[in-house]
């Protein structure tokens, strides 16, 4: 079982060495496309450095489709920048697709070096989405997902005119076509970086409400939405963290 990894991206220079350089150790990675909106930093000549292909992007929505269009593999991995990932998800989220029936499967999301309020939205979160499934309601993130390229062209991909919450959305459609698997024997970690550049009250009672609007099926947003730029030094600052957490996580799994 192999992947095309596609990595929506925007100005991520200071975090994108630390994701390529991981996926580059696994095997179920035959090739990883970056998406770019036309960053203005060294993004596009990192991502070459490291063998991916660059391809204009956009919003995550336009980025991830604008990927999968170049894939040759018959599963789509989306990940973000800011993700750290093992090779026990990985393999795990392999050997989901053994089962003709999974079309996609998603884990739970870690805070990497969060604070206490962050890491209890990533529990809230963690627990909307299993009490929902109990109803056979699907939701989730794309900060990683994986998927049957099929499937996802059977669902016309991700919807470009939603704004925030559209990996929601995306993942309410796609459960009409199979099962969506929410495997949480692993742990995906990503960064705070959003709670540190908005407030963090502020920001996580935005992102309740776009969810709870992708629950409704409503398409429109409340609350200002948009790529922001990150403090330079921050994805510097992080990058021991990830590499802990990926150590941690690993040393579990052995």
């Amino acid at each position: 079982m192999s992947f095309s990894a596609v990595i929506p991206t925007w100005n991520e220079e200071e975090w994108l060495p630390g994701l390529l350089s991981n996926l580059q150790r696994f095997p179920q990675i035959v090739e990883i496309i970056v998406a770019d909106n036309w960053s203005i930093d060294q993004t596009r000549v990192i991502a070459r450095s490291y063998g991916a292909r660059v391809v204009s992007g956009g919003y995550p929505a336009v980025a991830r489709n604008k990927g999968t269009e170049y894939a040759a593999s018959d599963f789509i991995l989306f990940i973000d920048a800011d993700a750290a990932v093992t090779g026990s998800v990985l393999r795990s989220a392999a050997e989901a697709f053994s089962d003709d029936q999974n079309i996609a499967v998603h884990f739970p999301l870690t805070p990497i070096g969060g604070s206490v309020f962050s890491r209890i939205c990533y529990v809230f979160m963690d627990a909307y989405i299993r009490v929902l499934s109990v109803f056979g309601v699907v939701q989730g993130a794309g900060t990683f997902l994986a998927v049957r390229k099929s499937s996802f062209r059977a669902v016309g991909g991700f919807d470009e005119a939603i704004g925030p919450g559209e990996d929601a959305d995306f993942l309410r459609r796609l459960s009409r076509q199979g099962k969506v698997r929410y495997d949480r024997s692993g742990q995906v970690g990503t960064s705070i970086r959003r709670f540190r550049i908005e407030n963090p009250f502020i920001f996580a009672l935005k992102t309740c409400g776009w969810a709870l609007l992708r629950l409704l099926k409503m398409h429109f947003w409340v609350g200002e939405y948009s790529w922001k730029p990150y403090p330079k030094g921050l994805g510097n600052s992080e990058r021991s963290l990830y590499v802990d957490f990926i150590s941690m996580q690993e040393a579990r799994d052995a």
